[in-house]
């Protein structure tokens, strides 16, 4: 009985951390969701930064016109190779801001549009 716990035990620890992605980077957010990016190259990241606050901005999210929920420090990740596709978290070390878009959505006018670059 002892050696089928462990055996289960063992395979959810295993099944846990291959769905994790590991952090490589100081800087940290959590994905919210991701959008199609308006020039149709790559995607956007909509991100919650955790460990730099500074970075972001509080912002009530909308999607298909209802509300998805008000986040303290949101960022957006130009990502036009899709490298962060399926992640639930985007860590990373340098960036530079963006300029936002002409075409961006127009209820987001003050969130920060950034591209990781290492």
């Amino acid at each position: 009985m002892k050696i089928l716990a462990s055996l289960i035990l063992f395979a959810a620890t295993s099944l846990l951390t291959n769905c994790s992605e590991p952090c490589n980077g100081h800087i940290e957010g959590t994905v919210l969701y991701f959008a199609e990016s308006p020039t149709h190259q790559g995607q956007l990241v909509y991100a919650n930064v955790l460990n730099k606050p500074n970075m972001g901005v509080q912002h009530r999210l909308m999607r298909d016109d209802k509300e998805y929920g008000t986040f303290p420090h949101i960022v957006i990740i130009q990502d036009p190779q899709n490298k962060f596709k399926g992640r639930r978290s985007v860590c990373f070390d340098e960036f530079k801001t963006l300029p936002r878009p002409a075409n961006a959505k127009m209820d987001e006018p003050d969130i920060p549009w950034i591209e990781v670059t290492k």
